[in-house]
């Protein structure tokens, strides 16, 4: 297993304590499909993403299944670990095979204690998360479903899109199931809003399910006129 982000994630620790800390961290191979942890699950490890990607949800009381976020390479989860006998907020499932690295809270907890630059690199990692769960429960809260899905687009695509010629491209498949799990809509919604987007030329999928914004300004003007 290759310890790119491993590597960088250590980095942030005083040069002496690398090697000890590295034995901290143990690697997990996830099938697709695969669940990490469940919500409400006791909070042991802080995981590490090496490879692959994850999803985080949670379920309503209705039954409805909430997408929290999509996870890469080199973003953390689990941060319930950081709390001492914590449990975790939220579910995290593989999307696609992943490999991962996990962390005790008591090894996390001594890594804190002995270079406090490293504990606060953790809180800001937390910080930045939050941020942007903040961001997202701004798009969509008491927003109509059209300024949702094009607010989580853009989100993503700034995030995560790869410029070519076509547009930009987000090079994880996303599903109308993905997205009304982000905007917390139905399925069947998403697919008549996505339909008229595709007929506008403001968006295309491909047969892989990759979705390309073929005209950002197109879908920034669809957000901001709703």
């Amino acid at each position: 297993m290759e310890e790119n982000y491993l590597r960088e994630f250590l980095n942030h620790l005083d040069e002496p304590l690398r090697p000890e800390a590295r034995e901290f961290f143990k690697p997990e191979s996830i099938d697709r499909e695969q669940y990490i942890f469940i919500d409400q699950d006791e909070a042991t490890h802080l995981y590490l993403i090496e490879s692959g990607l994850v999803e985080t949800n949670i379920v309503h009381g209705d039954g409805k299944l909430y997408i929290l976020n999509f996870l890469y390479p080199g973003q953390i989860f689990g941060e319930g670990a950081l709390y001492e006998e914590g449990v975790y907020s939220y579910s995290s499932v593989a999307r696609e095979d992943s490999e991962v690295w996990r962390v005790t809270w008591d090894d996390l907890q001594w890594l804190a204690s002995k270079d406090s630059l490293f504990a606060l690199y953790l809180i800001r990692l937390i910080i930045q998360k939050l941020d942007q769960a903040y961001y997202k429960d701004r798009c969509i809260a008491g927003e109509k479903v059209e300024r949702r899905i094009a607010c989580v687009l853009l989100k993503m695509i700034d995030e995560r899109g790869i410029t070519d010629k076509c547009g930009i491209v987000l090079n994880t498949p996303l599903t109308n199931r993905d997205i009304a799990g982000l905007v917390g809509s139905t399925e069947e919604t998403v697919s008549r809003i996505m339909s008229r987007l595709k007929k506008e030329d403001i968006i295309s999928l491909g047969e892989d399910k990759c979705l390309t914004v073929q005209d950002k300004s197109a879908l920034l003007s669809y957000f901001e006129g709703i």
